[in-house]
């Protein structure tokens, strides 16, 4: 699990982690279950978020998206 926080106009991105086979079959990435986003706290203009997901999948805040 990984914990975010986000302010307004701030975003994440879930993209497919690079060692990732492309070929790999939709339900593979998900036999586990689905991603799965939460929030847990709003302070103010901030809210803190969980993620999980799959190996298979990179969570980004978009400020280190956009610099790749």
């Amino acid at each position: 699990m990984l914990i975010l926080t986000r302010r307004i106009n701030q975003s994440f991105m879930i993209i497919p982690h690079p060692d990732l086979d492309l070929a790999t079959p939709i339900g593979e990435l998900f036999k586990n279950g689905p991603i799965q986003v939460g929030v847990t706290r709003v302070t103010g203009f901030r809210v803190r978020l969980s993620v999980t997901a799959d190996h298979g999948f990179l969570v980004l805040r978009e400020e280190l998206f956009q610099s790749r």
